[in-house]
């Protein structure tokens, strides 16, 4: 999902508008390369041949094959058709010519795309519906549980339908709201001393709030915590996810706004704490990126390795942070390039100063 928050943010920033197309059956556009056979339908079977078999062209639902053969289809399509495949994000496709643009974006039978130029995205409508069977549903409103809104210089997207559905699901529709979605370092171990919870139904929840975190960063850290004791949770861990889903209902309205803004590269702002695991000792790291007004990529999670000091868990959080812009500085580097935005920045709260290589490098600066 950070691909599409990332090419929402750059349609906001240039105040262009984003489009969907789907794919009906996709799964049958996929020619085999492998050789698959199965038993003649009940309904074919050919008399006297009965023991034969039919040998696969193309996929069908079901198979194992049928999602590699699909991709591998419109791949192929829009390679030949001039595309450019971006190196670290295998879905994202750009075709550009002459400062024209037209970008695009596949999640299995989901085709979301945009640009600069009328002419370059009707023409592609008109192509990708002569080579596959597809339905044009016009501009982007609601893609993978999320719904998108825009304006005329701004985007919004948020899950409010999808919070609904949960808190109905898990009972919690009549809840009394909370402020914030955890306690102020508040502390969970394993080894509590409460009485056990339903792992299924706790399970379910954690997954639930998961995906919500596609568009609430702001529940991000709390659901990285309580994720941690889905093996054999405690009412003291229910207690901690029943206050996210209460925060949650008080805010379900929350969305992230992308828009146009004056300073539009991409910024990074990452943070840990030391030793905040009690059953493990290990720290958390978080970080938050954004590309012009809302954030774009955003994680919390358990430091690798016991650090022996502040600074040394401020070192990996700023390492993992520092990996993560690489990846999206390369993943969308073709539209950076086209776009002309090569900087990008990580802030950085650090005790001990970081290597000069980071500091020339990265350009990343430091706080105290």
């Amino acid at each position: 999902m950070e691909t599409v928050r990332a090419v929402l943010s750059i349609v906001a920033q240039n105040k262009w508008k984003v489009y969907q197309m789907d794919v009906k059956s996709a799964f049958l556009n996929g020619v085999l390369k492998e050789e698959v056979y199965i038993e003649q339908p009940l309904s074919y079977k050919k008399k006297g041949q009965e023991h034969k078999v039919c040998r696969l062209n193309k996929a069908l639902y079901g198979l194992k094959q049928a999602p590699r053969a699909w991709y591998s289809a419109i791949d192929s399509y829009l390679l030949e058709n001039r595309f450019e495949k971006c190196e670290g994000e295998p879905t994202l496709y750009i075709k550009g010519n002459d400062g024209k643009l037209l970008i695009v974006v596949l999640y299995i039978d989901d085709v979301i795309f945009t640009g600069n130029d009328d002419y370059l995205i009707e023409n592609f409508k008109t192509v990708m519906k002569e080579e596959f069977e597809m339905t044009n549903m016009g501009l982007l409103r609601y893609f993978l549980g999320i719904e998108v809104e825009q304006n005329k210089n701004r985007i919004f997207i948020s899950q409010t339908k999808y919070v609904k559905e949960v808190l109905e699901r898990f009972n919690m529709k009549e809840s009394k709201a909370t402020i914030t979605p955890t306690v102020m370092g508040l502390k969970l171990s394993k080894e509590d001393n409460s009485k056990d919870f339903d792992p299924s139904l706790y399970k379910s929840i954690v997954g639930s709030l998961m995906y919500l975190t596609t568009t609430r960063l702001d529940i991000m850290y709390a659901v990285s915590l309580i994720s941690r004791f889905t093996e054999r949770p405690k009412e003291a861990h229910w207690h901690a996810t029943e206050r996210i889903l209460r925060y949650v209902k008080g805010t379900k309205r929350f969305e992230i706004l992308y828009t146009t803004l004056e300073c539009s590269y991409l910024i990074g702002y990452t943070n840990s704490d030391w030793v905040g695991s009690v059953d493990d000792r290990k720290s958390t790291s978080g970080y938050v990126f954004h590309m012009g007004s809302g954030a774009i990529s955003w994680a919390y999670k358990k430091q690798p390795i016991v650090a022996l000091s502040i600074a040394e868990t401020k070192y990996l959080a700023t390492t993992a942070a520092a990996c993560q812009a690489v990846w999206m500085y390369f993943s969308y580097l073709l539209i950076i390039f086209i776009m002309r935005q090569t900087i990008f920045n990580i802030h950085c709260f650090l005790y001990a100063s970081i290597s000069s290589f980071l500091l020339n490098e990265l350009n990343i600066s430091t706080h105290n």
